[in-house]
């Protein structure tokens, strides 16, 4: 199963003919009204925030991509190891939770992979569609 950057169907096809069963779209689903993402997350995810994604250990313990806000700062700045799952991330979303209070999403763990410019706001049904159409016309091409 391929993961991570694929956001079309031109996408899924190469993964496809690269000899993936597969593919997993997470980043893609965020932006359908389905997707349990906050308003800020949306929004994040909608600007140019999108196109500065980062590797970072600092939300829960393990690495993961997601954009870089001052969550992902404070774990570059660290110099010391990281404590284990889950303290990192009972730490991590008790410091959004803080923020969140004072109307600050700079400490959110906004995941999202390197195609997140390429995030599309729609259904998800409508999503899936359009997939399949673009799944379609790139293996017609």
């Amino acid at each position: 199963v391929a993961a991570g950057g694929i956001m079309d169907g031109a996408g899924i096809a190469a993964a496809l003919q690269l000899g993936a069963c597969a593919v997993q779209m997470g980043t893609a689903f965020i932006l359908c009204p389905e997707s349990a993402a906050s308003q800020a997350y949306r929004a994040e995810l909608q600007s140019d925030s999108a196109q500065h994604t980062a590797i970072t250990a600092a939300i829960s313990g393990r690495p993961a991509r997601g954009m870089f806000n001052r969550l992902h700062q404070l774990g570059r700045d660290y110099a010391g190891a990281l404590p284990a799952y889950p303290m990192v991330y009972d730490a991590g979303k008790a410091l959004h939770q803080a923020a969140s209070a004072q109307g600050s999403s700079d400490y959110a763990a906004h995941w999202a992979g390197q195609g997140a410019p390429l995030a599309r706001a729609m259904p998800a049904a409508e999503l899936v569609r359009t997939l399949a159409q673009e799944l379609e016309q790139a293996n017609s091409a």
